[in-house]
């Protein structure tokens, strides 16, 4: 079957036609490219402000358990949850909303996420320097899905994954600190060690 045999498939909102040319009671967050992390999650400190020019359709906005995915490289697709609803969608991004009864949004996040179908994107790329890929390329896209309880599994594995690694890369970036500090602390003592020799 196809992707769109199982979840609608749409672009985002092309900002122009809504956005207003200063501030208005109409306020969002907006998502953009830069807050798309690597590792498929959301930098909500990277998100901006959008300001209508009037209330916005609720199919431009997030709502939990719906799929967004780059529409340029690396193509990363992110999962909505609670945390993340009702930000604008634009049309750099394609809008996945799967149908609960066939797919679960979990284990379609981890299968559009994996080297396989990444590669596949690749392929079907347009010309341009961007490398853009159209949003009919994932309604068209073809799966072959596992049953449900076989998807909950995947989903739980994977979502066991990126909490693992999200902590590992914590601790990296703590230890980096930690050893920087303990090196500039050691440098200090050994300049002042110096001193005091040069005094004698």
């Amino acid at each position: 079957m196809k992707l769109g045999d199982v979840a609608t498939v749409r672009s985002g909102l092309v900002l122009a036609r809504k956005q207003a040319r200063g501030q208005t009671e109409h306020r969002y967050p907006l998502l953009n490219l830069r807050a798309i992390k690597s590792e498929g999650i959301i930098g909500t400190e990277e998100l901006e402000v959008f300001d209508a020019v009037e209330p916005l359709k609720p199919e431009y906005l997030t709502h939990a358990g719906d799929i967004i995915i780059r529409l340029s490289t690396p193509y990363t697709a992110v999962l909505i949850d609670e945390e993340t609803e009702n930000m604008v969608i634009p049309s750099s991004f394609a809008i996945v909303r799967a149908n609960r009864r066939y797919v679960l949004p979990e284990y379609l996040l981890w299968l559009l996420n994996t080297a396989k179908v990444r590669q596949q994107i690749y392929e079907n790329t347009t010309g341009n320097m961007l490398g853009g890929i159209k949003p009919s390329f994932f309604s068209n896209f073809r799966l072959d899905l596992l049953p449900r309880g076989q998807q909950q599994k995947i989903a739980s594995l994977n979502e066991l994954a990126r909490r693992e690694l999200q902590l590992m890369e914590a601790l990296v970036s703590e230890k980096r600190k930690y050893y920087s500090c303990i090196i500039d602390t050691v440098q200090k003592e050994m300049r002042r060690g110096n001193c005091y020799d040069e005094q004698k």
